[in-house]
């Protein structure tokens, strides 16, 4: 068996019109794995960031590349994945 990591699923919402699609973002693919709903409102990261780190990083990229004021995202923890998470 390979070695896997652990991660954290973060569940980003987006209260604004200005919505982007998160792939476009430089940078992005260092908070992890990014996919986004069909309207770009909603995005799901696979990270193995802790929570603070990733809100921090999340907020400074979107504060430099978009016009997404950072009071319009709430970022929601889920379930942490990884190897054994179905056991």
């Amino acid at each position: 068996m390979a070695f896997q990591l652990w991660y954290t699923n973060y569940f980003v919402d987006i209260a604004s019109d200005k919505v982007v699609d998160p792939k476009t973002l430089d940078g992005i693919s260092e908070l992890g794995d990014v996919s986004a709903n069909g309207d770009l409102s909603a995005w799901h990261v696979k990270s193995q960031l802790h929570e603070d780190d990733f809100k921090r990083h999340l907020n400074q990229l979107l504060s430099k590349q978009t016009e997404i004021n950072p009071d319009d995202v709430t970022v929601t923890k889920g379930i942490n994945g990884g190897p054994l998470s179905m056991l």
